[in-house]
């Protein structure tokens, strides 16, 4: 019934889903380099709002499913729209909106095009394969640092600063390039445990095990401890969804809740040795050095934290206009920040949105991210086949903003196109999920 069903789908809408692919795909360069050719920019602008606009012009253009998300997204667009409005830097704010705007049309494609399991899978393997071209190419233009010696000596023997990537004057940092992994890196445990728990083919161990493994070495050689504390809070939140979706009778389940409950009795305890002096100590001076090197960086945090806070309030509706805080924190507040360092952002993702977006916004962005969690955790309770991918992109959002407590992938970025991938995926497999197992 549901082949059937995604068939005639399919016959009778594909003409509109693969031309609005079609149409995806040509723009999406022009999208991400909005500067390099501004008036095919602007005809893929127009292009992508023509789709939109479709359902309303041509009654053989079908509106896209209804998601959960739909009516939080509209809001998330007007706050975009208000973003807009209030900026004083369109060459700053350009390429944020021509972002956001490819973020929310690939989720609605994906939302549309996506009627089977099957192209789940596909889905997600071109999830896999974006995620890993932005991490080669932040492979090949990182600026390896050197905080620990071990790792920097092996980084040392990597390819860096090879590439430079336009609008990146210095080439990537590593705790950039540490975000980005953050995306593969819980997925492909997720995955990898999937495969254990559940028995399936043992290609697919070799295949998540070899993955998983190479992403967490490159990330590993980052030197990016937010990016180290992000994997495991991620690795935590997977092992906490397991123990709960496991049936009491499976034979690993005991196993699983014995992990959780170590990995909380090891944070407790790293505490505990460290003391909370220590940790006020380094907090008050942070230059000093310790086991993972200079924590220098999080002066500069608190000196970012403390402007952009300032910010929100002076802009609390409106934000002070989206990517535009490095520029306005210079012309408005005394930052204690050599004048030829780049801020770039706030170092938070949840102050930056706030700044981007004003107050409103940062409700709006919450509120998405909880929906989705919850359409995640729905899809992994009702379709057994697909909970390693549900469990997966849900320990990948925990990454990323654990991430964003003291860095971030900021909305609209190139790297958070695969943000929207997860979206637009999650948001077909619950349809598919809640149409195949009514919930009770």
């Amino acid at each position: 019934m549901r082949v059937k069903s995604s068939i005639n789908y399919l016959r009778h809408n594909g003409w509109s889903v693969g031309l609005e692919g079609v149409i995806l795909l040509l723009s999406t360069p022009f999208l991400l380099f909005p500067s390099a050719f501004p008036l095919l920019t602007f005809l893929a602008l127009l292009f992508i709002l023509c789709i939109w606009l479709a359902p309303l012009l041509l009654k053989k253009w079908p509106l896209p499913p209804a998601t959960p998300l739909d009516a939080t997204l509209l809001l998330l667009a007007l706050t975009l729209i208000v973003a807009i409005l209030v900026t004083a830097d369109p060459n700053l704010t350009l390429p944020k909106t021509t972002g956001l705007i490819l973020g929310i049309a690939v989720w609605r494609f994906l939302n549309r095009a996506i009627q089977s399991e099957w192209q789940v899978y596909g889905a997600t393997a071109v999830y896999i394969l974006i995620s890993f071209g932005f991490i080669f190419m932040g492979t090949l233009s990182v600026n390896w640092l050197d905080k620990i010696p071990v790792l920097s000596q092996i980084s040392a023997l990597l390819p860096g600063g090879l590439l430079i990537l336009p609008g990146s004057n210095a080439g990537v940092h590593p705790n950039r390039l540490a975000g980005i992994l953050l995306f593969l890196v819980p997925f492909f445990l997720a995955l990898l445990l999937g495969w254990l728990l559940l028995r399936r083919s043992k290609k697919e161990l070799i295949l998540w095990l070899v993955l998983f493994l190479t992403v967490a070495a490159l990330l590993l050689l980052t030197q990016s401890r937010t990016g180290w504390l992000a994997a495991l809070g991620s690795i935590f939140v997977l092992l906490v969804l397991w123990g709960l979706l496991l049936p009491g009778q499976h034979r690993l389940r005991p196993f699983v809740r014995g992990a959780v409950v170590l990995m909380l009795l090891a944070s407790m305890a790293g505490v505990f040795i460290i003391g909370p002096d220590r940790l006020q100590s380094v907090w008050d001076d942070p230059a000093q050095q310790t086991a993972v090197g200079s924590l220098g960086s999080i002066g500069f945090r608190q000196e970012v934290w403390r402007w952009g806070i300032t910010a929100v309030q002076d802009f609390p509706f409106t934000g002070t206009g989206l990517g535009t805080f490095s520029q306005v924190a210079r012309r408005f507040y005394p930052v204690n920040v050599a004048p030829n360092y780049d801020i770039s952002h706030a170092h938070n993702l949840y102050l930056q949105t706030a700044l981007d977006l004003g107050l409103p916004g940062l409700i709006t962005y919450l509120a998405l991210i909880l929906l989705t969690v919850v359409m995640a955790w729905q899809t992994a309770k009702w379709n057994e086949r697909l909970r390693p991918l549900a469990v997966g992109y849900l320990a990948v959002l925990a990454a990323i903003h654990i991430f964003g407590l003291t860095d971030a992938l900021v909305l609209g970025s190139k790297p958070t196109l695969i943000f929207w991938i997860i979206l637009g995926t999650l948001s077909a497999m619950h349809r598919l999920s809640r149409t195949e197992i009514p919930p009770t």
